[in-house]
């Protein structure tokens, strides 16, 4: 065999190897020498560490939606039945409020997945925001099966209620979040609640009662911490996480001098 010929097969042998042990490198990259950029750039064929480094990315120890992004598409693109990849892309382009995107992920997950029960939340939430003619239609009737099938989640009622408020059904929104703090463990004590309540009965003119909630809900959410918001907002940079706070008790604040106000 003639030299170039050797140094052909060996550059060969060399490639090949790198791309079997593509995956083992990453993980070495990541778990070894704490290099996860690294491991995102290598992974090939495990669908579950590409879940893995991107959950890690989407606030599972770091937040780059870019990278996580390339994780997800990654494990999708070596299974493409690897539903909770498509749930998390669409709550990638969601944050990114790329709504017609997010959608085509989470209808992709829920084919694959019919009974990942959230599915219905993030879609609800993709409806709200995108707002399209009859999105918000279709975003009460998704939070209306969450609530059904997970009815201890207060996010499924608080959402459902902003839902139903922004089509001016108010009566129902406040009839969903008074059931909501009854249902829910500790519903009596979460300002999101409380505030979604007063803004029903403000809408309703029930001024007094409307008072009263904004001012339970103003109570309640100066005990509200850094890592009890992040847990409220999974998807967002817990890096906003105190200008959140900051904004959430002003929109009370202002909710409450709207009540007190009118009721004079």
């Amino acid at each position: 065999m003639k030299k170039w010929h050797l140094y052909s097969l060996a550059v060969v042998i060399v490639i090949l190897s790198f791309i079997f042990l593509q995956d083992f490198l990453a993980r070495v990259a990541w778990k070894k020498f704490n290099n996860p950029k690294l491991a995102v750039f290598l992974v090939r064929s495990d669908e579950k560490l590409a879940m893995d480094l991107g959950n890690y990315y989407f606030n599972g120890g770091a937040y780059d939606l870019n990278l996580a992004e390339k994780s997800f598409k990654k494990a999708v693109k070596i299974d493409i039945k690897v539903s909770f990849g498509h749930y998390q892309l669409a709550r990638v382009h969601f944050m990114r409020s790329e709504f017609d995107k997010a959608l085509k992920e989470i209808d992709e997950a829920m084919k694959v997945n019919p009974g990942n029960v959230k599915s219905f939340y993030v879609r609800g939430l993709i409806y709200n925001y995108r707002d399209k003619p009859g999105d918000l239609a279709l975003a009460e009737e998704d939070f209306k099966r969450f609530t059904v099938w997970v009815p201890k989640d207060w996010g499924g009622y608080n959402d459902l209620a902003h839902v139903l408020s922004r089509q001016k059904k108010y009566k129902e929104a406040r009839d969903t979040i008074i059931k909501a703090i009854d249902m829910v463990p500790d519903g009596e004590k979460n300002p999101w609640l409380w505030n979604s309540l007063g803004v029903a009965q403000l809408n309703l003119q029930e001024y007094e009662k409307s008072a009263q909630s904004f001012e339970k809900a103003k109570k309640l959410v100066e005990d509200i911490s850094i890592a009890a918001w992040i847990i409220a907002y999974p998807g967002n940079n817990p890096v906003d996480a105190n200008s959140g706070i900051q904004a959430f008790r002003s929109a009370i604040e202002n909710n409450l001098m709207q009540a007190d106000a009118r009721g004079k």
